[in-house]
């Protein structure tokens, strides 16, 4: 059985910039390296990572060669298949050898004997041929490269189509006090129900939630409204506004993992530390899921923004 930390080291900000609220940018190796020990040092044992994230995974890999670390059967690495994008005549057996390929090289990069997690990370894919992707991962499980694998989904209906598959065990989901989605549809109970590991991300929205409303790029000026009542709330319950939104997503039931991405020490020391809190106060949770119930998907999809998107100084 895995042992999932509650926080899960999301790493896509030290392989390259990430975040609307990033001022930081990309840290160097000495500082990722530091970020990674601390982690492992304070309890956290699961981290994110990918292909698609810079030099994420080689970072990981060079961590993990150069540290002694004790009990390393114990490190859970999540790392994602990019989206298939094969010219030939998709056949079971091109695929199949695909993937592999990409599997092992996330493996080298990693320094490491095989994937504990493995996810789609471009969910439609699991519609090619009606789910071959599902087929060849389920074989490649077999070979013993990969102990699970599933889904990072970006909206519910990928998250309905992963219920159709029972051979996947896990899915990385966006959810925080904005993206009520999955709670309020009730999906989020149909994977617990199901036995999914479950893993949330997004919970600080990229850091939109720590963005002034007065200062939110000319595209996002549509999340100004919802941004002042969330303003409002904090100020009214006297609570910071990370502790809020993580307490938020921390206390649902059904969640296993947070996934937390961070450029210094000390916002995975904050995180620790909010991590150890007592649960929100019932009526502070009501007033959010109120407050919140019908935010546009413009605000709550990152992938909606304009990349181009700065915040204003």
């Amino acid at each position: 059985m895995m042992l999932i930390s509650k926080i899960t080291l999301g790493t896509a900000q030290l392989g390259f910039n990430y975040g609307i609220a990033n001022v930081n940018g990309k840290p160097d190796f000495n500082k990722s390296i530091e970020i990674l020990n601390y982690s492992w040092q304070n309890e956290i044992n699961t981290f994110d990572t990918s292909p698609l994230y810079g030099n994420s995974e080689k970072l990981i890999g060079s961590f993990i060669s150069s540290k002694s670390i004790d009990n390393l059967e114990n490190l859970i690495i999540i790392s994602k298949l990019p989206r298939i994008q094969l010219e030939d005549k998709l056949t079971f057996d091109n695929l199949y050898m695909h993937i592999k390929n990409q599997i092992f090289q996330s493996i080298k990069n990693l320094q490491i004997k095989k994937i504990p997690i493995y996810l789609i990370h471009h969910t439609p894919d699991i519609n090619i041929k009606d789910g071959l992707i599902i087929d060849c991962l389920t074989q490649i499980k077999s070979d013993g490269l990969i102990d699970k694998f599933g889904i990072s989904a970006y909206n519910p209906e990928e998250v309905k189509t992963s219920l159709k598959f029972k051979d996947i065990n896990v899915i990385q989901i966006p959810i925080n006090i904005f993206d009520q989605r999955l709670i309020r549809n009730g999906l989020l109970k149909e994977l617990k129900k199901r036995g999914y590991i479950i893993f949330a991300r997004s919970i600080y929205l990229q850091g939109l939630f720590f963005i002034s409303p007065e200062k939110l790029p000319k595209n996002l000026k549509i999340a100004k409204k919802p941004l002042l009542k969330l303003q409002t709330i904090i100020k009214e319950y006297d609570i910071d506004i990370d502790k809020l939104t993580f307490l938020f997503v921390r206390d649902l039931p059904e969640i296993s993992s947070l996934v937390i991405g961070t450029e210094k020490v000390k916002q995975v020391e904050r995180n620790i530390k909010i991590l150890k809190e007592q649960p929100l106060l019932n009526d502070i949770r009501n007033r959010i899921m109120e407050e919140f119930s019908e935010i546009s998907e413009r605000i709550i999809n990152p992938s909606l923004w304009n990349k181009s998107n700065q915040i204003n100084k």
